[in-house]
């Protein structure tokens, strides 16, 4: 039964790869406001119980709900849908852009969402402010609070993703899918066009599908082009010669039995 998600899961991932980049944010935003909304209806449930569960209980006073993750199941749902959405889909968007998917790209991600929930939560929430701030009322403050929530945001993303990395010693751009790719750049001297096959989507997979057409439409200049066929053909070669050779010792082997 997993194996069978499992797969479903790669094919859909392998289809949405193959989307124009307008699709597949499209979709990324849409799902991931899905999933924020039914996270956020979830949870307004789960508050709104509490807090009647409180103001059934004698001698305690029930404190009043403020901030963008509190409120109501309906505003709640809202809140969340619009941050995911602009989540997912602006960190697709700009690690489609940029060509890798690193602290930069995910913090321009969740600064764009901080921005977005600042402005759901003050023009369509009837939410009062946090303790200690005062809700703004005019476009300049709305602007304001938006920059400083999505910077806020964008700091905090930062810097646990770099205690991760810290923690387990990788870096977020160097992911397995250009493993190889990666490689054969670093022994070519040629470390500078990395950016332009990740934006071009040439995977480790790609490696040996490569020509000089599809070089050429990720803009690597005539010359590196050349050493980068010349060691894929090299690398075919060697490939070859060591699956004959492996052969050649099992027949051998087969003999002398």
């Amino acid at each position: 039964m997993f194996g069978g998600l499992e797969e479903k899961k790669n094919e859909f991932e392998s289809w949405m790869r193959a989307q124009p980049p307008a699709v597949e944010i499209g979709i990324t935003s849409a799902t991931s406001a899905i999933q924020g909304g039914i996270l956020g209806f979830t949870l307004g449930t789960v508050n709104q119980s509490i807090e009647k569960q409180a103001a059934n209980m004698p001698n305690k006073s029930v404190m009043p709900t403020s901030g963008s993750f509190s409120g109501p199941p309906r505003v709640l749902a809202l809140n969340l849908a619009v941050f995911t959405a602009v989540q997912g889909g602006l960190t697709l968007a700009v690690k489609r852009y940029r060509g890798v998917d690193d602290i930069q790209t995910n913090m321009i991600g969740m600064f764009g969402a901080g921005a977005a929930l600042s402005l759901t939560t003050n023009i369509a929430g009837n939410q009062p402010a946090a303790p200690g701030q005062v809700k703004p009322s005019t476009p300049l403050g709305y602007m304001t609070d938006a920059a400083r929530t999505g910077a806020l945001f964008a700091a905090l993303n930062g810097a646990f993703m770099k205690i991760g990395q810290m923690l387990s010693g990788k870096d977020s751009s160097q992911d397995v899918y250009y493993y190889h790719t990666i490689c054969m750049l670093n022994a070519l001297g040629l470390e500078k066009y990395e950016r332009n096959f990740r934006k071009g989507m040439l995977m480790d997979d790609c490696l040996a599908l490569l020509s000089d057409s599809a070089l050429r439409e990720v803009r690597i200049p005539p010359g590196p082009r050349l050493k980068i066929l010349n060691y894929v053909a090299a690398s075919k070669v060697s490939s070859q010669f060591n699956v004959v050779q492996d052969s050649s010792f099992g027949v051998d082997d087969v003999r002398h039995a």
